[in-house]
């Protein structure tokens, strides 16, 4: 099924969705499949999973959930942020987040990145802590969207070796400090973003200013 407006986008339903309308522009997604195309301004669109909330910042992505409540979005122009309590991600094109019902968003990934990386990805998704080291060891430089995301999620005493392979692979300001990194001072952490030379933080800072939470 096909839905279009000519102001704000068009959203396909894949067979057997279960969703349902809370307002014009706010879908809650229990099971199935969405795929949506949208050109209204950003933020105007959100959609509601059972582990995660998906909120346009003008884009076309696909979000699918299964009957447990875990899901999947990948983004194939523009962006999405996937937020859930504390966890949140940033996605752009090209890559894509799983999303677990009771853990939120997980960590967001290219699709094209390697077999091994996105493997030891799911795995420490799992809870494998040790699959960390083989992440590391296949990260790209364009896999810094992966490392970036980890910072704020790893112990702190994985921190460091995160830490020091995104430098090794981002070109970072010199005005970025290791320890502060490492103690998860927020101005720190968003001048490593800044490296990665997608949109900057004062971007997407808006969109939490007006969706967090």
């Amino acid at each position: 099924i096909t839905f279009r407006a000519e102001d704000f986008g068009t959203m396909l339903i894949g067979p057997n969705s279960e969703l349902r309308a809370t307002t014009d522009r706010r879908i809650e997604l229990d099971r199935g499949l969405l795929h949506a195309y949208i050109w209204a301004p950003p933020r105007q669109f959100v959609v509601d999973t059972p582990s995660a909330r998906a909120v346009d910042l003008g884009c076309q992505y696909t979000i699918t959930v299964d009957a447990s409540g875990d899901g999947l979005l990948r983004v194939s122009l523009g962006w999405v942020a996937f937020q859930n309590g504390g966890e949140e991600a940033f996605i752009p094109e090209g890559a894509a987040c799983v999303t677990r019902k009771r853990r939120g968003p997980g960590i967001p990934f290219y699709e094209d990145a390697s077999e091994p990386l996105r493997r030891s990805l799911a795995a420490f998704e799992q809870g494998d802590a040790g699959a960390l080291g083989g992440i590391l060891a296949a990260a790209r430089p364009s896999d810094g969207l992966t490392l970036w995301h980890l910072l704020t999620r790893v112990s702190e005493g994985d921190r460091g070796r995160v830490f020091d392979r995104f430098a090794e692979l981002v070109k970072l300001p010199k005005d970025v400090r290791r320890d502060a990194v490492l103690r998860r001072d927020p101005h720190a952490i968003d001048l490593c973003w800044d490296a990665l030379n997608l949109e900057n933080t004062d971007w997407w800072r808006g969109w939490e200013a007006r969706w967090g939470g």
